[in-house]
């Protein structure tokens, strides 16, 4: 009996796993000037083998007085005061929606904080129609603030992989006093761990990882701030 309960256990925990059929890329921290608005984008890709109808909920966990936050997704816009889902947009098996690309359906979120110094944290939910349920979410963290911007250490970023794909080394730039940076296959294990300390163009070792997709995360004082996708081939 007790090995039944374990069994039913395990593959319960591996449906949930593999039930994210979306996986999303892009900086999750941002540090600015209070008068000037903030701009990002964040890449929505499909790994499941079948297309999906997609949605975006954006949900306001934190915002200072007077402080908006807005975004375009699947063809439209939505303004600050909006919280009915996006409108829709068909995405193929394998295929991203990214800004960089040009999609018209991709994503980007704008804050505003109108002279507001503060801290904002924004979720993003990406989710499949036919199935709520089978969704990712984000946090944007935003930081306000005059001071802010003219420290260098408050501003970490993590650029891409390249090249990607890539097999036996793989090269990014580090930007920040001290982060750790690590590596999660697509069931959310993490096979990989090091710690940034010095800024810069950075070498990572690819020799003893599998062939796969793999998404960078960029952590510093245990908040993922960057998310970035590599290829092992």
């Amino acid at each position: 009996m007790r090995k039944t309960l374990l069994l039913l256990v395990l593959i319960t925990q591996i449906s949930f796993v593999t039930a994210q059929s979306l996986v999303i890329t892009g900086d999750t921290m941002f540090v600015g000037d209070p008068n000037t608005e903030i701009a990002h984008h964040l890449d929505v890709k499909n790994i499941s083998s079948n297309s999906l109808t997609i949605k975006c909920q954006k949900t306001n966990l934190t915002l200072p007085l007077d402080a908006e936050s807005y975004y375009c997704f699947a063809g439209n816009c939505y303004s600050a005061s909006s919280i009915s889902p996006s409108s829709s947009a068909d995405l193929q098996a394998g295929k991203e929606f990214s800004y960089d690309s040009a999609d018209l359906d991709a994503h980007s979120g704008y804050y505003n904080a109108f002279g507001v110094s503060g801290i904002a944290k924004v979720k993003y939910c990406f989710y499949d129609v036919n199935n709520p349920s089978d969704e990712t979410c984000v946090t944007i963290t935003y930081e306000t603030s005059v001071t802010s911007i003219d420290d260098h250490l408050s501003i970490v970023k993590l650029g891409d992989f390249y090249p990607n794909p890539a097999s036996e080394v793989v090269n990014f730039t580090f930007n920040g006093n001290s982060a750790t940076l690590k590596l999660i296959d697509i069931l959310g294990n993490n096979v990989k761990e090091i710690l940034l300390s010095q800024e810069g163009i950075q070498e990572l070792d690819l020799s003893d990882m599998n062939k796969g997709i793999y998404f960078g995360n960029l952590i510093v004082n245990g908040e993922v701030v960057s998310i970035k996708k590599l290829i092992v081939k």
